[in-house]
């Protein structure tokens, strides 16, 4: 398994946070638990609506092709890939 990682000095590094955590997520047994974009767009929708509204939600997606997104969700639904991971192979 071999996931490619944003250097330390790019934006989306400091949206990852623990590495040791992506690392569980990014691991190809987990690849059911991940959401596809739309169903982490709806969820982000959900988050939200509470009455602590964050700036933005950020996930990691698994898309079609078997790649892993890092997406940032705004307030008014939109998304914006802030990084790909590559392939769980």
């Amino acid at each position: 398994m071999s996931f490619a990682l944003p250097s330390p000095d790019h934006p989306a590094r400091e949206m990852i946070g623990d590495l040791s955590h992506l690392a569980e997520v990014l691991n190809p047994k987990n690849a059911a638990a991940l959401l596809s974009l739309p169903e982490a767009r709806r969820v982000s929708r959900e988050s939200f609506e509470g009455s602590v509204k964050p700036r933005r939600v950020v996930m990691v997606v698994l898309r079609g092709n078997d790649e892993r997104w890092l997406v940032s969700f705004g307030p008014r639904g939109g998304w914006r890939k802030e990084w790909n991971f590559g392939a769980g192979k």
